[in-house]
């Protein structure tokens, strides 16, 4: 009989050791299920960020060429209004845009000059 209570005695050992593998499995399980729910909230709220970002720059990019269209309309007016030349106006619009264009490029700086080295 002792080896009955032996073999019961480790049937029930193997038992609770099943149970508490069964137990630790079902944590780890809640716990990955929790991880993966959480970078499932992460990865939605990327997604929100991108998409907002990709609208700010749809409507960056519209309003910057308005402000460009404008801008130029505006710039050849003004170059119309302030250049004196009578006959350039009368020969048409290019004339006066491309003087007030060049007029309005930055200069290079004025050459230093060098002196001659003394005799």
């Amino acid at each position: 009989m002792p080896s009955i209570a032996a073999v019961l005695l480790c049937a029930a050992c193997g038992r609770s050791d099943a149970d508490a593998r069964r137990a630790r499995l079902g944590a780890e399980r809640r716990a990955l299920e929790a991880t993966l729910d959480h970078l499932e909230d992460r990865l939605i709220v990327n997604q929100a960020r991108v998409r907002f970002w990709r609208e700010m720059q749809a409507r960056h990019e519209s309003v910057t060429a308005v402000a460009c269209t404008s801008q130029e309309e505006h710039a050849i007016e003004m170059a119309r209004h302030v250049l004196p030349d009578e006959p350039a106006r009368r020969a048409g619009r290019r004339a006066s845009i491309d003087r007030a264009r060049v007029a309005a490029a930055p200069r290079a700086p004025a050459p230093v000059p060098v002196r001659a080295a003394a005799p």
